[in-house]
């Protein structure tokens, strides 16, 4: 036998460190999972434990960190248990060695390792000595971290190699869905929690998944104060259009200035009439790509103290701007205030008629009339209608439009705000015919 040439002794010495030793590589593990969660910060005990954690929360939320490491230690710990048990057994009580004995020895050996890598680490993550039970634990767990690397790495090239394509597609699936599990963890272990904290605490891990192209307000509906204006035209579009910051611009967006707080266009009004120069009171603009994570671009919007950017395209041109308040909508829903109109984006006026926003993207239209085809997922039925007219529409115009009877209700120079939108039993028509 391999372990012949040790004593019982030495044999439970080794066991007792392999138990020690999954301890705290389960103490690791476990913390992972609670971090996931959103039930605790990372821990901050030192720069090795910092950068340990953060290795293992860049993994998917379905791969548990210190896979290949905890198999290693809980086959030594089972095997070598196993012979301490039976070698206990027929030792010390003198019994020949039989089935009954193996099977006694081999579910010791099972029980010890259950729990010490699952109840013992799931205790000691809750304890008030945590941070000293980390420290003591770091260092045996950079040691098996540091000798299972090249089975890490063999196991990594294996599961590349032996996936399949419809295995990787799954793949991708779990990934995008990994939010949702984070808020069933949660759910389930903080079910005292009110239904709209854990709405809010879904839509906050859900934003780390957007971009600022997701929210952003695109430029055909961003209002400008042109600087060749006169200070009393932009102070009147000022008081139309009810927002506290907007871009000055030389002409269009592109050639953006800075932006103006309204308040101070204000304070000016009875001092200096149309000879002020709105450059005076402009702030340089902050300027951010449109495949910027969201997270990312509110912690550098916070950082510069701005409530306002301009989202740049990559070629250098501006394709809208996003605000503070339209990432924290991603997080606590719509906000409105005195301002903001109160109506439906999509109203449904009758059996086959709906009074549809000219902002609302087409995905989120009633499956009744969705009948726009379209690549973008985020195109607006204003844009599809006016693409597809190939100008902007007037009020009061009508069209058919695959199937569709379509009344324009309101637009402006620049886009579509609202038509109705009437759906008809017919064959579906690629082309839109004016009617009126």
């Amino acid at each position: 036998m391999i372990f012949e040439s040790f004593s019982v002794l030495q044999l439970l010495t080794i066991w007792v460190v392999l138990v020690f030793w999954s301890i705290f590589l389960g103490l690791y593990r476990t913390l992972v999972d609670r971090i996931r969660s959103g039930l605790i910060a990372s821990p901050t005990t030192n720069s090795l434990t910092v950068k340990l954690f953060e290795d293992c929360l860049r993994l998917p939320n379905h791969e548990r960190p210190f896979h290949v490491e905890a198999a290693c230690l809980s086959s030594l710990q089972v095997f070598c248990g196993f012979f301490v048990s039976s070698s206990f057994i027929t030792t010390y009580f003198g019994l020949e060695a039989n089935l009954w004995i193996l099977i006694t020895s081999f579910l010791s050996a099972i029980t010890v390792e259950r729990i010490s890598s699952w109840i013992f680490p799931k205790k000691f993550s809750q304890a008030p000595q945590i941070e000293f039970f980390l420290r003591v634990g770091l260092l045996p767990v950079l040691i098996i971290r540091f000798f299972c690397k090249p089975l890490t790495l063999i196991m990594l090239l294996l599961e590349r190699g032996l996936q399949s394509s419809s295995q990787k597609i799954a793949n991708e699936q779990e990934k995008e869905s990994e939010v949702a599990d984070h808020i069933r963890v949660v759910g389930r272990e903080g079910t005292n929690l009110d239904p709209e904290i854990l709405e809010i605490m879904g839509n906050t891990l859900e934003m780390s998944q957007l971009k600022v192209n997701d929210v952003m307000i695109p430029r055909n509906q961003v209002q400008i104060l042109d600087v060749k204006d006169s200070f009393s035209t932009n102070l009147e579009i000022a008081k139309s259009c009810g927002h506290t910051r907007l871009p000055l611009c030389d002409d269009d967006l592109d050639r953006c200035l800075g932006i103006i707080h309204v308040k101070y266009a204000f304070r000016e009004l009875n001092d200096r009439s149309n000879s002020f120069d709105l450059r005076k009171i402009t702030k340089a603009p902050a300027l951010l790509s449109k495949e910027e994570p969201l997270p990312v671009a509110l912690k550098r919007m916070m950082k510069l103290k701005v409530h306002m950017a301009l989202v740049r395209d990559e070629f250098g041109g501006i394709d809208g701007v996003i605000t503070l308040e339209d990432i924290l909508e991603e997080v606590v829903g719509e906000i409105q205030d005195e301002f903001d109109a109160d109506e439906k984006p999509v109203e449904k006026i009758s059996e086959n008629k709906w009074r549809v926003s000219g902002m609302v993207p087409v995905h989120d239209l009633p499956e009744e009339i969705k009948h726009f085809e379209q690549e973008d997922d985020m195109a607006t039925v204003g844009g599809i209608v006016t693409g597809e007219l190939g100008r902007i529409p007037e009020t009061g115009e009508i069209h058919s439009l695959n199937g569709m009877k379509i009344k324009i209700l309101e637009a402006d120079d620049t886009r579509l705000l609202s038509l109705e939108i009437e759906f008809q039993e017919m064959e579906k028509d690629t082309t839109s015919e004016e009617t009126v």
